[in-house]
């Protein structure tokens, strides 16, 4: 499994509808996945600014510079991506209804398993984001919270990471 935090950045964050729990649940998932050892995969949009600082502060790779809106349209990213190789991809990012959607169908066409954390998820529009979740799950893709997935990844009480994740 891989996670990618597509485009959370200073110019367009102040301006997606809800952004404070956007972020606040992005934060866990990206901590939870630190500490599950699942890589973790940024992207900034060109001219947009660097990712906001509490997205940032817990990733441990520079985040991917595009100008695609697919991230899988990027060379860069889907060379990094397939390094990993994972069968999985889990997406959270802004906005839904353009970069998160158009880079989950690409990578549903590539043969991924793909997952959408839709709380982690945010447009300027909350109507763009509700269709845009609908239309990816029309496509195939599997929506989940934040919570719900790291649930999955961790399956048991007994799982070794299982007392670090509750204290995120």
């Amino acid at each position: 499994m891989a996670l990618v935090v597509i485009d959370f950045q200073e110019r367009l964050a102040p301006h997606i509808d809800g952004i404070e729990e956007v972020l606040k649940n992005t934060r866990k998932l990206v901590r939870a996945m630190k500490v599950l050892n699942v890589p973790v995969l940024a992207t900034e949009q060109v001219k947009l600014g660097r990712t906001v600082a509490e997205v940032a502060e817990f990733l441990e790779r520079e985040a991917i510079q595009k100008t695609t809106f697919s991230c899988f349209k990027n060379r860069e990213f889907k060379q990094k991506l397939e390094e990993l190789s994972p069968r999985k991809v889990t997406l959270a990012g802004i906005e839904t209804h353009i970069c998160v959607l158009q880079t989950a169908l690409d990578l549903i066409d590539a043969g991924y398993d793909v997952y959408v954390a839709a709380d982690c998820t945010g447009s300027r529009r909350a109507l763009d984001r509700e269709i845009a979740l609908m239309r990816m799950r029309d496509e195939g893709v599997k929506l989940a919270t934040c919570e719900g997935l790291i649930y999955e990844i961790l399956k048991s009480a007994e799982h070794p990471a299982f007392r670090a994740v509750l204290k995120i």
